[in-house]
Formats: structure tokens, sequence, C-alpha cells
């Protein structure tokens, strides 16, 4: 928030006497506001008292004035008559005494006669009022006006006189003269759109407070919030002449009564103002006297961020000159510090030879040059080497072969990648030009290397990145020349480029993971069935489910592309337990069209030694309708033996049946194949293709038969697609035969028809019987 110390000071000190001036302020303020407030309230309450003993001897005035009027024996007899001239003249003699503003006679029949001749009638209020003896004197309406006024009735009973004074702002001015404190009065009557008068437009504001005060029958003043603000206000009931409902509404702000104290507020304010001028420029000149030796810290620190080295003098023998002393001796133990950590940073510990760091900086210092290569110089044979030398020596080798590479291209540059890679870049007109360039530099570095008293002898590989015609780090070049590399050297050759076709693309294939749980919930991740025909019963009798991915966007991906990257990412327990809960699902279709037959399924050897799945796996089993068989691979039980036995031996106990898969094409041992409590030995394709080409082939799947019929395991032939390939199996004596020659891999709908076509079975047993 602050970026001086001066200023936080200055502003703390200055906040914290602010905060207490504001407290002491806010509570001043809501003592005066409430004692205000109150006082209003009495003041106002008082005023109505004023205004209440006004309106009743206004009142009593009216009354008397119509009653002696009334009394008068000609006016009676000017009504009865219809004599206008009389009538009027009386009216006017009492408008005059009484000092109204309107009197008028309403005769028995309703009719008004008023100084200004004949109107109609009443308002049918006033002539219920009129009905009584007596009728209460109070507020009434006529033509749209409002009147204190009150009525009479004639001698003899041949109508009555109303006598009113208007209710406008005049008489309101009044009654306001009579008030100790400034006051807004109005005489409000009930319309039908609510209270209001014609002089009073917001009246309409206080409708809820007067309806409140008139339901509760109490008039005391009280706050009253309005679209115009707050303001004390008091609603007093007033009595009517015709029926109608009026009240007095009296209203005063409560600010009025805060002038009062006005000079008090002021002088607290102008106070607290001089106190915090003063804190602030009292605190500011002592804080410059802390800050200045600080500022003067502050600004070598910051040179020294970036790289300058200054020596600070505090002219105090205070705190701040000891600390000035101890920020100049970590100057310069940090000057010595980053000396050698730049030495490390971009320096192989072990031969001081320019590290991966360092060449990508240098690449990454100037434009990189269209035609500029990478060699990644492979040494073979390290690791070897290291152990038969020693970790020392063989660091040497490597700081020497460094010197040959630096003196061979000085202005080149050069660094170590890794324990037995260097690497330097170099410029070459064409690819021939730098294959040319690195058989010259492996000339050059495979010369024997004399280490002390042994002499070593040398030899390298080279991997070149070519440019790749787009925009690329130094790092990901760096990366390109060492996968060349490693292409180079499992092609066997002394040197050679980058092959992007054959290093794909990783990124995208591992992407392919994620995608491969949605795959298992949409459906595009299937099943097909490779049927096995069993020699022995002459009919299909088991399949091998497949599992295959029809990709949206990238079509059929093979199995042996998404299995094993499964394998790796920890994906393939999922996947095998989505496949054993198909299969299970697909056997019981198939026995509910009427096929009972036994599905098999692979088992990862990543898998073999789990025991959580194991046990998940042989639940699952429990629960198909028929017999479930494990395919696995002899070799699976290489890693941890004792646990992937442990766990086939738990298949076998639940029924399921276990075959050995693959057997042929790999390690094949027949100490794991004496322990392995298998029930069925699949051979190869690799050796079934050519078993009627290839006589050692031939010799090799009979001797395989007879060795598994010996352990007491049935036998199945893989990749069965000749007719004369299988009549010669079935000639050795094989159990089952598995291949094209049966069937494809099939849908579960497609291995229903194939189980259901007689002619089908019917040419296997004509062809297996060709043999005999």
């Amino acid at each position: 928030m602050f970026r001086r110390l001066r200023a936080k000071l200055t502003f703390m000190y200055a906040g914290l006497f602010s905060l207490a001036l504001l407290l002491i302020g806010a509570v001043a303020y809501f003592v005066i506001a409430g004692n205000t407030q109150q006082l209003a309230e009495r003041q106002l309450s008082s005023t109505n008292q004023v205004f209440a003993n006004a309106w009743d001897i206004r009142l009593d005035h009216l009354q008397d004035a119509a009653a002696r009027t009334a009394q008068i024996s000609r006016m009676a007899d000017a009504v009865i008559e219809r004599d206008d001239a009389v009538i009027r003249a009386h009216l006017a003699d009492l408008r005059a005494r009484s000092r109204a503003d309107i009197a008028f006679v309403v005769t028995r029949e309703g009719l008004v006669i008023s100084e200004t001749g004949a109107s109609s009638s009443v308002s049918p209020g006033m002539q219920v009022a009129l009905a009584h003896d007596q009728p209460l004197p109070g507020v009434f309406l006529q033509n749209e006006q409002t009147y204190q006024g009150a009525a009479a009735a004639l001698s003899g009973g041949h109508g009555w006189i109303v006598v009113g004074a208007q209710l406008g702002p005049q008489q309101m001015d009044d009654l306001r003269a009579l008030s100790p404190i400034p006051v807004q009065a109005a005489v409000l009557v009930h319309r039908t759109n609510g209270w209001g008068d014609m002089d009073t437009p917001a009246a309409a504001s206080f409708g809820t407070f007067i309806d409140e005060s008139l339901r509760t029958g109490h008039s005391a003043a009280r706050e009253v919030r309005t679209e115009d603000g707050k303001t004390i206000a008091l609603a007093a009931p007033l009595q009517s002449l015709d029926g109608t409902e009026a009240v007095l509404l009296l209203r005063n702000s409560p600010t009025s009564g805060a002038s009062l104290y006005g000079t008090l507020l002021n002088t607290l304010i102008a106070i607290g103002v001089i106190g915090i001028t003063l804190l602030i420029a009292g605190t500011w000149f002592l804080a410059r006297s802390i800050t200045q030796p600080l500022s003067t810290l502050e600004a070598a620190a910051r040179k020294l961020r970036e790289g300058l080295y200054e020596t600070v003098v505090v002219g105090t023998k205070d705190e701040l000159s000891r600390l000035a002393e101890s920020f100049n001796a970590m100057t310069g133990a940090i000057r010595e510090r980053e000396r050698r950590i730049t030495q490390l940073a971009f320096h192989d510990g072990e031969t001081r030879l320019p590290n991966r760091v360092a060449l990508e900086r240098k690449l990454n210092a100037a434009a990189r040059p269209e035609r500029l290569y990478l060699a990644a110089i492979g040494v073979d044979r390290f690791a070897h080497m290291r152990g038969a030398i020693g970790y020392a020596l063989a660091g040497e080798l490597v700081r020497q072969l460094g010197g040959r590479l630096a003196h061979l291209a000085p202005n080149a540059p050069m660094a170590r990648l890794s324990s037995d890679v260097l690497g330097v870049a170099f410029i070459a007109t064409s690819e021939a030009d730098a294959l040319k360039r690195a058989h010259a530099l492996i000339a050059n570095l495979e010369q024997s290397v004399s280490l002390g008293e042994q002499v070593v002898d040398v030899h390298v590989t080279i991997g070149i990145a070519q440019p790749s015609g787009k925009e690329e780090t130094s790092s990901a070049m760096i990366e390109r020349a060492s996968i060349a590399l490693d292409q180079t050297r499992q092609c066997g050759h002394k040197a050679g480029m980058y092959d992007e076709a054959a290093y794909g693309d990783p990124a995208r294939n591992l992407s392919l993971m994620g995608e491969m749980r949605r795959a298992l919930e949409t459906g595009a991740i299937y099943f097909a069935h490779q049927p096995k025909y069993n020699f022995r019963t002459g009919r299909i009798d088991s399949a091998e489910s497949l599992v295959r991915w029809r990709h949206p966007t990238r079509g059929n991906i093979a199995p042996d592309l998404f299995v094993p990257m499964a394998e790796e990412t920890g994906h393939i327990r999922a996947l095998t337990e989505w496949v054993l809960e198909r299969a299970i699902t697909d056997q019981k279709a198939l026995k509910e069209a009427g096929h009972t037959i036994k599905l098999a399924v692979n088992i990862s050897a990543r898998l073999l030694s789990d025991t959580d799945f194991a046990k998940r796996a042989a639940a699952l089993a429990r629960q198909a309708s028929h017999q479930i068989c494990f395919e696995i691979t002899e070799t699976a039980v290489i890693d941890n033996p004792v646990a992937a036995l442990e766990n086939i031996e738990l298949f076998a106990s639940s029924g399921v049946h276990v075959a050995i898969d693959d057997y042929g094409s790999g390690l094949s041992s027949l100490a794991y194949l004496k322990q392995l409590p298998a029930h069925e030995l699949k051979i190869d394709k690799l050796f079934v293709q050519n078993i009627t080409s290839s006589q050692r082939d031939a010799l090799l799947v009979r001797s395989t038969i007879d060795l598994a019929h010996g352990l007491g395991m049935n036998v199945t032939a893989e990749g069965v697609e000749t007719p004369a390939a299988f009549a010669l199996l079935a000639s050795m004596n094989c159990d089952l035969a598995q291949g094209y020659l049966i069937s494809r891999p099939a849908s579960l709908e497609e291995l229903i028809a194939l189980l259901s076509d007689d002619r089908r079975l019917q040419f296997y047993k004509q062809t297996a019987m060709g043999a005999s």
C-alpha cells in the first residue's frame, strides 16, 4: 500500500489519532442527534396541544355564530317563503360576524341556499349529519373544498344553517404562527386515492403513517421516512361534520434542532482538523530522520538486485550504521556466491564443460541460422566403461572428448547434455553434408584416450537434428538430437538423421488414454470374438474375446497401439475389468441363444501380480454362466513369480480355465511351464502359419503338442489360415484350431450365426478328416 516508510509512519499515527477523533465525533453526533429528535418530538407534541386548543376555540366561535343566526325568526320565515334576498342578507351577516369563508342554508328537502343562490344538494354525509338534533362541529367538504365549520337547526325545524372557514394555506399559516417552533401543518382528508388535499401534494408519502396512527389511536410524534428524507411527524384525528375522515398532520425536520448544536460540532471538527495537521507535520519530520538512511540502503539494494554492487555509508552511530555495515558484508558475500553459482549453473560440475542450459542459452542468444544442425554425440558402452574404470576416470574421459570437440570446432556452441552425451551445433549445407561432418568428427573422437596409466579405446555414435522448418525452442531441437541418437543406435549405424516418421507423435498417442474411458462408456470400444474349433468334439465350443476401438476421428485403432499404452499409463486394469464384465454379458447372451461356449480374455502381465485385481477377476469369473478362460504369457511371471503363481492358483481354484498364450514367441522356459497350473497351451502363429512349407516348424509344432499333452494340457494352434494347415494339425493330434480359416474376429450376432451354420461345421469336419 505504501512504498515509503515515511508515508507509512505518518499515516499510522495520523490514522490512529483520526480514528480516535472519529469515534469521539461519532459518539457526540449520535448523542446530539438523539437529543435533537427527542426535543423535536416533545416540541411537536406541545404544538399539537396548542393547535388543538386553537381549533376548539375556533369551532366554538363558529357554532355560537351559527346558533345565533338560526334563532332569528325572520330567517326561518325567509326559508319557508323562499325569500332569497333575506336569506342572503342574514348569511352575509353571519359570515362577517364569524370571519367565515362560507355560509349556506340546507332546507329540509336537502336544497342548499347560499349567498350566490340555490344549488342542487349537499353530500350524503352532510344530510346524515344534519338529521341529528345537534350535529357536531368539525371538518366538512363542500364544492371540493375543505372547511372547518358548524351547523345549527333553524327555529321551527325547517332547515339548518351551516357556516365554515376554509382550511387553506392562509389558515395553516395562522396555525403555524401559534407554534413556538417551525412546523408544517396540513389538514388531510381521506379521498378515494388516499390521504391528501389540494395544497399538500406530498401528503401521500404519509399515508401509511396516518393509517397506522388512526388504527392504534396513538397520536404521539415520531420519526417518519418519506421520499424527501426523514422527518418528525404527528397525525391527530379531527372531528368531522359530514362524516369525512380527516386528520391534522404536523411535521418537522429533525435536523432543524441540530442548529442548536451546530457550533459545538463545528468546533470539534475544527479542533480535529488542526490536530491532525500538526500531527502529520511532526510525524513527517520525525520519520524523515529515520527513513533517510533506510532510503540509502534501499537504493543500494535495488542496484544489487540489478547486479551492481555499491558500498553504503551512513553518518550515524546507531543501529542503522550497524545495519549498513552488515549490508556491505552481505554484498561482498553475494558477489562471490553469484560468481560460483553462475559457474555451476552453466557448467557441468564433473567435467567443467558447458552444460545443456549453457547450450540452450547460446542458441537462443542470437538469430538461429536456417541451416543450423545439432549433433548429439554418444559414447558407446559408457556405463560398462564407467563400471570398469570408475566414475572419476569416466568423467575425465568425457572431459577430454569435450576438449577435442572444442579444438575441432572452436567457435561452435557445445555442451555436455547427459552423462554420456555431448552436443555441438554446426552449419551444414544439406543433410548429406551434415552426415559427412559427423563422420569426420567420429574419426577424430574415436582415437584412444590416455587416463593416467590407462589407455581407453573410445567409440561414439552421432544423432543429428536437422532444421525443422518451423519455429521451435532450443530445448526441442536438443530433444530431437537425443532422439536421433537413440534411433541411430537402434539401427546399428555410426551417424544418422532424426526420423520424425519413425518417432511418430507420442503426445497424440498419449491423449488416447484420456479418451479411452469415454470410449468404454460410448461403445467406441467393443468386442470381437474369434471362435476355436475343437478337433475332439467336431464343433466350436470356445472363442477368444478380443477388444477393438473404433475412434471417431482416427478410425480403427490397433490393439497393439492402445493396449501397451494402457499398460504403461496405468489404465490397463480399468480396461481389463471392462473386458471381463463384457465377456460375462456376451456369454450370457450366447447361452440365451442356445450356445454354451467358453470365452477367453487376455490378462496383462502388469496385472498378474496384482492381488487386488486377481481377487476382483476371480469374483467376476464366478458370476459367469459358463467357464471363463484367462490367457496369460509364460513370461508374465518373471517380474514377480511368487505373487503371479499365487494369483494363477487363485484363478484355477475359482474355476477359471488358464491358458498359456503365444508359446514359443518369447523367452519360453520349461521351468515356468512346469510350475504354471495351466489347462491349455496356445502355439504362436509364427510357427503354425509355415507348418505346411517348413519341416522344421512342423517338427517344432508336433513336439510342442506332445510336450503339452505330457504335462496334461490341451493345445490350441493360432494362425490357422489354410485347409492344409488345418488338416496337418488334426493329424498331429492338436486339440483346437484358431485362425482366419475358422473365422475372422466377429461380432456377437455374427458368432451366433456361425454357431448355427451346420454346413460350416461340416466343412471343418471334412477338412480335418482329410488328414487321416
